[in-house]
């Protein structure tokens, strides 16, 4: 709780990122890739659990989402908002804006 007022040089607490995990298949504790092709299965691994573990079903209806997502930059829901409004209430909001003096800084 009062981790603070631990001095500086003690042990760092162990925690779930800094413990090594047993690998997946084997048990064993898992050891640094020498090669970028053992990374590179490692990342397929993990791809492969992860999509195991979500679902293909859940994976397709993401990308779908994906693919069909709208702009949501501010400038394009500046436009859609613009579009939608009154033009009465747009003309006077315009008008309001032009005539408005300078604010002085």
């Amino acid at each position: 709780m009062f981790d603070w007022l631990k001095k500086k040089g003690s042990k760092a607490p162990v925690t779930p990122a800094n413990t090594p995990r047993p690998e997946q298949s084997g048990g064993e504790e898992m050891h640094e890739p020498s090669s970028r092709e053992a990374l590179i299965d490692e990342a397929n691994r993990n791809a492969r659990a992860a999509r195991e573990a979500i679902g293909q079903e859940n994976l397709d209806r993401l990308a779908q989402m994906i693919h069909h997502k709208q702009e949501v930059s501010p400038a394009a829901q500046a436009r859609k908002i613009i579009a939608r409004m009154d033009t009465e209430k747009l003309s006077e909001h315009l008008r309001y804006l032009r005539n408005e003096p300078p604010t002085k800084h």
